[in-house]
Parts: structure tokens; C-alpha cells; sequence
């Protein structure tokens, strides 16, 4: 019986030496931001007196994960969230809080561009195919200067409305989206439309409707292109 446990107890070690020299390979295939991540996260945890046999274990998956996507482009922030965040996880276990009840969302200027991209897209493109095949013929599409404008100030109501988005339990929430999401898109509508009545065409010259609708085609094609290589989350759409 002694025999045994004391062979276990050799296997035991010999995996966590192997796992160990195998953690070594993976560190060193990891980009310079993961590896800063890394660095920060064992700092953490030796600091909270973690023992290095259980880091070694959970860093062993970590690092497969990160060295396997990081050829996509996704970093380690992107997959566990910031290194205060994982830490928490690995210490305490995952918690119930604000990310798990609204799902988690990425950082502000992933959620502005996400957004300007869809909704400037989507007037781009409803306009642009509204003079199309407008039987009248005398709609036309936007000029450049209102273009501009639609993305830029779009991404800031899109982002305003995501970041006020109702979250479960809490009051007034609701509400607040409404608010949010009925003012932020009057702005957008007043801003549009006054740039088309004001604007001199000299400096805002009106584009065909068909170019209209390729820029509306090009950023939802951006979006979406956008959204998969920076892992977007939390938007609207």
C-alpha cells in the first residue's frame, strides 16, 4: 500500500515536471503582449500565495489557449479580460456581477466603431437605394461632408445606447434606455438633416446614389469584419 502511494506520488511529480517544461515551450511561442499578460497574472498570484503546483496546472491550458488563437489576432485581454479579472476568476471562482447579468462588453472604442460602422452603413445604404429607385427622380443620395458626419456621430448613439442597455434587477434601467435611445437618435436625425440643409454643395458635394450604396454595403462588410477579428461584445446588432 505505502509501495503505491509512494508511486503516485512520483507520477504526480513527474507530470507537474513535464507539465512545467511544456509551460516553458508555450511562454516562449507567446507574443510580447501575452507574455506581459502572463507576467502580470503570476505576479498576482504568487503575491496571493498561490501554490505553483496549481499555477502551473491552470497556466498550462492558458497558455495552449493563447498561443493557438493569438494567430488570429485575439490577445489574452480579449479571451480572459484584463489581468484583475482573471485573477478574481482563478482565486474566487467565476462571480455573478454586472458583466455575467448584462453580458460583457468590450472596451468603449470598440463598441463607438462597431457601431458608427452599422448604423452610418445602414442610412448609407437606405438613402443610396431610396434614390435609386425613387420614381419621382429627384432624390438623391448624401454629400461627402454628411457622409462623415453619419458615421462619426453614429457611433457615438449607438455606443451611448449599448453602454444604458437595460440590466436585469435594476430599476429604472428601462427607462433610462428608452430615454437614451429616443434622444440619441433624434440628435442623429437633427445632425443629418440640418448638414444637408446647411452645408454649402461646394464643400458638400452630393454623391450619386449608387456610391451611396456600395459605402453602406462597405461598412457592414467593415462591421462584421471588425466585430470577428477584435471579438467585439455587447453590441446591439
Amino acid at each position: 500500500m505505502k509501495k503505491d502511494k509512494k508511486n503516485d506520488a512520483q507520477e504526480e511529480v513527474a507530470d507537474l515536471t513535464a507539465l512545467q517544461d511544456e509551460n516553458r515551450g508555450l511562454f516562449e511561442q507567446l507574443t510580447h503582449k501575452n507574455e506581459d499578460y502572463m507576467v502580470k497574472l503570476n505576479k498576482r498570484l504568487e503575491d496571493a500565495d498561490f501554490s505553483n503546483d496549481r499555477r502551473t496546472v491552470l497556466f498550462n491550458d492558458m497558455l495552449k489557449t493563447l498561443v493557438s488563437e493569438q494567430s488570429a489576432g485575439r490577445t489574452a485581454r480579449q479571451i480572459y479580460g484584463t489581468v484583475t479579472e482573471r485573477y478574481l476568476e482563478m482565486v474566487d471562482g467565476p462571480r455573478l456581477d454586472t458583466k455575467e447579468t448584462t453580458g460583457e462588453r468590450s472596451e468603449d472604442w470598440k463598441l463607438y466603431v462597431d457601431g458608427g460602422l452599422m448604423l452610418g452603413g445602414m442610412f448609407a445604404l437606405v438613402t443610396g437605394l431610396s434614390a435609386l429607385f425613387s420614381k419621382s427622380g429627384t432624390a438623391s443620395g448624401m454629400g461627402i461632408l454628411t457622409l462623415i458626419l453619419n458615421f462619426i456621430i453614429g457611433g457615438f448613439v449607438v455606443l451611448a445606447i449599448t453602454k444604458n442597455a437595460p440590466i436585469k434587477g435594476q430599476k429604472g434601467s428601462t427607462l433610462r434606455y428608452f430615454l437614451v435611445s429616443v434622444v440619441g437618435m433624434l440628435i442623429w436625425v437633427a445632425v443629418m438633416t440640418l448638414s444637408m440643409l446647411f452645408i454649402p454643395p461646394v464643400i458638400n458635394p452630393i454623391l450619386p446614389p449608387i456610391a451611396n450604396v456600395v459605402i453602406g454595403i462597405l461598412a457592414f462588410a467593415g462591421k462584421w469584419y471588425f466585430k470577428r477579428k477584435f471579438n467585439v461584445k455587447g453590441t446591439l446588432f
